[in-house]
């Protein structure tokens, strides 16, 4: 078998980084690599459950202003509007994720890809997923001011099963699970207040249509017709008295100075 200057590159990245598995700065040097193939302006690692987002590392370099972003917004119910969270609960595996593949049609039109993904995360973004058990996923996301290229997204894939093992192993010595959220997200603490003013249903249907689907994407979600979707928006809408979706991010995802009261 011949190897290429590429392939000894490549294993020789991945011998560092085995033997950094059980240091502190695994994640960034895992990142460092990954940045050899792909230009990396964000990064995160976290753990996707049904109940919260709970954050492993993130850069130590982060803009104080992103990572106030992510911690007080993203962590405490945005996370509920961001597709990789959304198509990972959906069916959650292990893998490699592009953002064009998961995005819902009017993901680029949502006050979510304005307020919050525009800002801090930019053009592109891809996530390496690894299954933990059955509630919870490990996630390695990165973002770019630039759109990947189809040969850089065929590179990621081509990696896959090493960056997916060594995140499973790294795990073994991942001390910072401990650090728990203990604030209910603002979603939750909000639905909670609206009591019976909201049927389930149209829960459903409203955090689809603040997380970017269309009316068809929505019914084929949820097994109804697109006319049956438009009904429950038309209700939201005039529960709410609300006119926009900009109307509606604000009732559940700002900050309560920020957005409206509640009837």
């Amino acid at each position: 078998m011949s190897l290429d200057l590429h392939d000894l590159v490549w294993h020789r990245s991945i011998g560092k980084l085995i033997m950094q598995l059980d240091r502190p700065e695994f994640w960034s040097s895992l990142i460092c690599v990954l940045n050899e193939y792909v230009k990396i302006d964000n990064w995160v690692v976290l753990i996707f459950s049904d109940q919260q987002v709970q954050v492993i590392s993130l850069p130590e370099v982060a803009d104080a202003e992103e990572v106030d972003a992510f911690t007080h917004r993203y962590v405490k119910g945005l996370y509920l509007l961001d597709p990789f969270y959304i198509a990972n609960r959906e069916d959650p595996q292990s893998g490699f994720f592009h953002m064009l593949d998961i995005a819902p049609e009017h993901f680029l039109e949502t006050e979510y890809y304005h307020q919050y993904f525009a800002q801090y995360i930019s053009v592109d973004e891809a996530q390496y997923n690894v299954q933990l058990d059955a509630d919870r996923t490990l996630c390695v996301s990165f973002g770019s001011t630039v759109r990947f290229t189809q040969e850089q997204i065929a590179t990621l894939e081509i990696i896959k099963p090493w960056v997916i093992a060594l995140m499973y192993q790294r795990m073994s010595f991942e001390n910072s699970l401990e650090k728990n959220i203990t604030e209910p997200p603002l979603w939750s603490d909000t639905i909670a207040q609206l009591g019976a003013q909201i049927t389930a249903r149209e829960k459903d249907v409203l955090k689809l249509l603040l997380s970017g689907f269309s009316s068809k994407e929505i019914a084929g979600k949820l097994s109804l017709s697109t006319e049956t979707i438009k009904v429950h928006r038309r209700n939201i809408y005039a529960k709410f008295n609300i006119k926009s979706q900009s109307e509606l991010f604000a009732r559940f995802f700002m900050p309560k100075q920020e957005g409206h009261t509640l009837s």
